[in-house]
């Protein structure tokens, strides 16, 4: 009976490993190595992310003052784009902080004719006006205020202060349309965003709202008088809904739609019609793959519908890679 006794307790324990339950242990290298779709809202403690984004758009058509869509004049054309730098860096799990500048290349040409006196000819001048150089920086803290778990999203604030970096004023000035065109705003700006996730694969759905304050500012707006004056941009305000595919964890289908406003500017604490008030209704496809720590995204901004805007498409690339 005794030696039942001691056998009996023995078997118990021998089993009980076998029930219990084991944690898995996750090796920093593959957190580094998560997706859009498993990675946390902000980057994760001592984590450091280097990334690029390239835009390109060509002036084609505008939204008027009516909200039509209609062509540039037929003998003007343009083209802008931007080449953007960004450091990330995990402050702890749940603050990031951020740097952003980016290369401006900006171009407009035109053509007009006249009559010549002498000859009594039509003459055809051309102009052209170009503008390359570092733009405005921006730093960015995000903290993640909701940590999203299986039951609830996550919510992030981010505050983000703009420094006018940029060139602000016309150089190079040979005549009233030939001019080095500047990159830069010229002015400061405070920054206030709030952002929503909740991932239910394989869908995941996002929001987001941003209000950006700009601050007063000095530059020249007539390249002949030359004239540095007073001046501040419109507020602005951003919205957006977003629904994503997630084919896998490392190919994600995006979906956005973006509203932007922004308010009238003012010179000399006057309103200017060189800064009209203008909003804009946008679609954005885009899609997102990884390998790894390397993630490539590429997205088309579509307006839809505007007031005083560019209504030409705005191409995206994204490349970033965790250290």
């Amino acid at each position: 009976m005794m030696r039942r006794l001691i056998i009996i307790p023995a078997l118990f324990m021998i089993a009980l490993p076998a029930i219990c339950q084991t944690e898995k242990l996750v090796v920093p290298s593959d957190l580094k190595q998560q997706t859009v779709v498993t990675e946390p809202v902000t980057l994760r403690k001592g984590y450091l992310r280097a990334g690029s984004l390239l835009d390109f758009r060509v002036a084609d058509r505008f939204f008027n003052s009516s909200g039509t869509r209609e062509y540039y004049n037929t003998s003007s054309w343009g083209s802008s784009a931007a080449f953007g730098f960004t450091l990330q860096y995990g402050i702890s799990d749940r603050l990031e902080v951020s740097a952003f500048t980016e290369y401006m290349n900006k171009l407009q040409e035109s053509q007009t004719s006249q009559i010549s006196v002498k000859t009594n000819t039509a003459e055809i001048i051309t102009t052209e006006q170009k503008g390359a150089g570092i733009g405005d920086s921006h730093l960015e803290l995000r903290y993640q205020v909701i940590k999203e778990k299986e039951s609830k999203f996550s919510l992030v604030s981010a505050l983000q202060v703009t420094l006018p970096t940029g060139e602000k004023n016309p150089r190079n000035i040979k005549s009233e349309n030939q001019y080095d065109l500047p990159v830069g705003d010229g002015t400061y700006a405070l920054g206030m965003d709030l952002s929503a996730r909740k991932v239910l694969y394989p869908y995941s759905f996002s929001a987001y709202t941003s209000f950006n304050h700009n601050f007063d500012g000095k530059r020249i707006f007539n390249p002949i008088t030359r004239a540095s004056v007073k001046f501040r941009l419109g507020n602005s305000f951003e919205s957006g809904l977003g629904c994503n595919l997630h084919v896998n964890e490392w190919i994600v289908f995006g979906n956005e739609i973006k509203f932007y406003h922004e308010g009238q500017g003012q010179i000399n604490d006057t309103p200017s019609d060189l800064m009209p008030a203008s909003w804009v209704v946008s679609w954005e496809p885009g899609l997102i793959f990884q390998v790894h720590r390397f993630r490539i995204g590429e997205s088309v901004r579509t307006p839809l519908k505007g007031h005083s805007t560019p209504a030409d498409p705005l191409y995206l690339m994204l490349f970033q890679y965790i250290f």
